[in-house]
């Protein structure tokens, strides 16, 4: 499944980290924003390594679940490689 993670943290190191931790799990797109590829096991992964580092009264890490149809609609220019659409799985 692929994510838009969003991040606004307001500590300068609180958000060095949180960036390092979201550059290893996939590409930053903006400043805070990052698309990533991942299955339900990392996203727990993830957002277990961002709870650890996030202030919940000062900072938030927002996750939202794209489907293939999205990624397959977006577009955008400039840098970055961006996601492909993942293949569709069929059950029969």
């Amino acid at each position: 499944m692929h994510y838009l993670v969003i991040t606004d943290i307001a500590d300068p190191r609180r958000l060095r980290r949180a960036a390092k931790i979201c550059e290893r799990w996939g590409e930053r797109v903006q400043k805070s924003v990052y698309l990533m590829e991942l299955d339900a096991e990392n996203l727990q992964r993830l957002q277990s390594a961002m709870i650890k580092i996030l202030h919940g009264s000062e900072d938030s890490a927002r996750y939202y679940a794209l489907c293939g149809l999205d990624i397959g609609r977006s577009s955008g220019e400039g840098l970055g490689r961006g996601l492909k659409p993942m293949a569709d799985h069929w059950i029969v």
